[in-house]
């Protein structure tokens, strides 16, 4: 099963990928984590994208491009693609790579959320300096303060997770993004999930049964 998982930062995109887990070991290919790494590791990639990510700007197409390509090309099957595509192009460039790949794209899930709930979500955001697991320290706080529950890690916040990034970010993504899940709409494979008043974690069996049903349509 291959999955698009789109949704405003903070949204749960992160959470959704890890709780499908429970069901089959997706292999969660997060655009951002990614570049992170490479800011992290001071690679040429790192130094270019970290040039937009700390403004809250997406990196260009090209150079997000070319690391999907990578990432699928090693992959194949069963992963969530987290992060991509953030635009219109990149919807297109990814349907481009998935034929050349032989790869069948099940569905797109696109999660929907309030501005106010992002911003106020994201202001307890904290994550491992080393795994890059997600954690809320409202409402899902490590057993130890400040140390990852998955393996051991510091915490830390993430730079674009301040309020006036997060905004930017997030109109960034009402103007890029939207057209996308139209999209994916009109080619039948859109499943788009209310994350606001419900959290969507108590919903993700009947979520992995609509899953089940459209990879059978593939």
């Amino acid at each position: 099963m291959q999955l698009v998982i789109l949704g405003a930062p903070g949204a749960g995109k992160g959470t959704f990928s890890q709780s499908i887990k429970k069901y089959k070991q997706f292999t969660h290919i997060a655009t951002g984590d990614i570049f992170r790494k490479h800011i992290k590791d001071q690679t040429d990639l790192g130094k270019v994208a970290s040039t937009y990510i700390e403004k809250g700007k997406l990196v260009p197409n090209d150079l997000t491009d070319d690391l999907i390509f990578s990432e699928l090309n090693l992959v194949k099957k069963d992963f969530i693609l987290d992060g991509y595509p953030r635009n219109l192009d990149q919807a297109k460039k990814l349907d481009e790579m998935l034929r050349e790949l032989k790869i069948p794209l099940t569905a797109c899930v696109s999660l929907s959320i309030e501005q106010e709930v992002i911003v106020d979500r994201l202001r307890s955001r904290v994550v491992c300096s080393n795994c890059a697991y997600s954690y809320n320290l409202k409402t899902a706080p490590t057993k130890t303060k400040g140390i990852c529950d998955n393996c051991g890690g510091k915490l830390v916040h993430r730079k674009d997770d301040s309020p006036e990034i997060v905004t930017h970010r997030i109109q960034i993504y009402e103007r890029e993004t939207e057209p996308v899940i139209n999209y994916y709409e009109e080619q039948g494979k859109l499943l788009e999930i209310d994350c606001g008043e419900i959290d969507f974690v108590t919903q993700i069996d009947e979520i992995w049964s609509l899953l089940l049903e459209r990879e059978v349509k593939v």
